[in-house]
């Protein structure tokens, strides 16, 4: 285990080294001065006892013309050899200098530290599957707006949720004891919110669930909307067609004689009573409800496309 002097010195020189590259270009008194003030400042913190010890520790790590002393006048300084350093200070002397580099030289930097596999590729940040791209209308390698991309996904989520809770309730109110119904637990917005901020409980899965679910109800609802009028009209008629008034005072007849006209107008009048406007309203409801049932229980997938 090495002494503290020891450890002092390595830390020292490797400064001292540092110091006589950065100012090769000046002269040897200058470079003298530097080196002195550097040793002087780094045993402030040597008791007094052991400075003596901390520099002779430092001078065993220049035994050649490295060795710092007193300049003879008149006397040339020896030529100094360039000092190797390892890539590991090399590397920290640039991160320490990187300021120094104008933009352009910091992105022709970046791609020479990327050519030779330095760094990874550039992260290209929100992208679109494939198949999504072409049904926009974009090329492959066609670059997107990341700020446009990030105001685009919060609107869109935001619709999301909007319509989630939207249709959720419309289909509770409508619909209270169907067997379509909300998965329970947390709402849409606080499941995607822990998504989106890394919740690795919150599967990718459940999140297709969701909106799968959602997106079936939605269509379906939507769907029923289109055909609810047929579906009244058909059963209307079902019921008021002049036939099947008939048919039905036909089969009640007694088989007497009677004024066969008569009856049928008061079998219009005995349904035409029952029809009030909450009796309408349930029969649209729920024309609506068992149409958007097997649209979201997938007996009707064609219609559910949106």
């Amino acid at each position: 285990m090495q002494s503290e002097a020891v450890s002092w010195a390595q830390e020292v020189a490797a400064r001292l080294r540092m110091l006589q590259t950065s100012f090769a270009d000046d002269s040897a008194a200058t470079r003298q001065e530097y080196l002195a003030e550097e040793i002087e400042r780094s045993l402030k913190n040597v008791v007094d006892n052991r400075r003596a010890a901390y520099l002779d520790a430092l001078a065993l790590r220049f035994p050649g013309p490295e060795r710092i002393g007193i300049v003879p006048a008149n006397t040339a300084p020896a030529p100094i050899e360039p000092v190797k350093r390892t890539v590991e200070e090399l590397v920290e002397e640039l991160l320490g200098r990187a300021a120094e580099f104008t933009e352009e030289g910091k992105a022709r930097l970046a791609e020479r530290f990327r050519s030779l596999g330095l760094l990874g590729e550039p992260d290209r940040g929100l992208d679109l599957p494939p198949e999504l791209r072409g049904k926009l209308g974009l090329n492959p390698d066609q670059a997107l707006d990341e700020e446009r991309m990030n105001k685009l996904l919060a609107a869109l989520l935001e619709t999301v949720a909007a319509l989630d809770q939207v249709t959720w309730n419309l289909w509770k109110t409508i619909a209270p004891k169907s067997v379509v119904r909300r998965p329970s637990g947390e709402g849409c917005r606080r499941i995607i919110g822990r998504y989106v901020s890394g919740d690795r409980e919150v599967a990718t899965l459940q999140i297709t669930q969701m909106l799968e679910r959602t997106r079936q109800l939605l269509a379906g609802l939507l769907s029923a909307i289109g055909t609810v009028g047929e579906t009244f009209a058909r059963r209307h008629l079902e019921t008021f067609a002049p036939e099947k008034i008939r048919s039905t005072v036909d089969a009640a007849s007694s088989g007497f004689l009677s004024n066969v006209e008569q009856k049928c107008w008061r079998r219009y009048v005995v349904l035409a009573n029952e029809l009030n406007g909450p009796a309408v309203e349930k029969q649209i409801v729920d024309a609506i409800v068992r149409y958007t049932e097997e649209v979201a229980s997938g007996r009707k997938r064609e219609d559910a496309e949106l």
